[in-house]
């Protein structure tokens, strides 16, 4: 898939799993946040190297992923808060942003995580962190802090939606009845907005700051 590749080029940390849980993609970035190389972890179960748990420390990752659960009963995703374990038995506590790209079938589908690290986890909301005053301030206010707000058309904030759910260019040029010209014309000034340079970062950033 070509979405995939932006994976790569990016500086966001992720990773992404297949429909049984099997890491198929781990990006630099997500190795230096948790340690793990990837010649180590694809193929594995995630649940098996992330040992993902909850805030207040219940286990969360496991053999029957409540995730791929929603993805199948296609349930919407919204962001959440976990804790991992990394490759020297440390734990971070991370926010991570789910992308399900249908592969061949709608029940064959890759999961791409991209994950932001949080400094503190405020156990309440699950998604705070201290300012310089020690007030507790959102994940979303940390990371948009000082930027100016988005105003996408509603022609662009639908073929966003369209490259969340995975869809290629040449599916949203059939979708939307428009020329491929004018998707591409869309799609820069989308990242232009959001002043990013891969179709992934956007999302990414969308979802972050509930664009879509």
């Amino acid at each position: 898939m070509a979405i995939l590749e932006d994976i790569i080029d990016t500086t966001e940390s992720a990773f992404a799993s297949n429909r049984n849980g099997r890491i198929v993609d781990w990006n630099e970035s997500v190795e230096r946040l948790l340690g793990h190389a990837s010649s180590d972890v694809i193929g594995r179960h995630c649940f098996e190297v992330l040992d993902g748990k909850d805030i207040f420390g219940n286990r969360f990752c496991h053999y029957r992923c409540a995730v791929r659960c929603m993805i199948r009963r296609h349930e919407p995703l919204n962001h959440w808060q976990l804790n991992y374990r990394t490759a020297s038995s440390d734990r971070i506590n991370v926010l991570v942003s789910a992308i399900v790209l249908n592969n061949n079938t709608p029940s064959d589908f890759i999961v791409v995580h991209v994950l932001k690290p949080i400094v503190s986890a405020d156990v309440e909301s699950g998604l705070g962190a201290p300012d310089k005053q020690g007030n507790r301030i959102s994940v979303d206010v940390l990371e948009e802090e000082g930027t100016c707000p988005v105003e996408l058309t509603a022609r662009e904030a639908e073929i966003l939606q369209l490259l969340a759910a995975g869809s290629t260019t040449q599916e949203i040029v059939r979708l939307l009845c428009i020329s491929e010209d004018t998707v591409r014309t869309h799609i820069r000034n989308i990242l232009n907005k959001l002043n990013v340079h891969s179709r992934l970062q956007a999302v990414c950033l969308a979802i972050r700051r509930r664009l879509i």
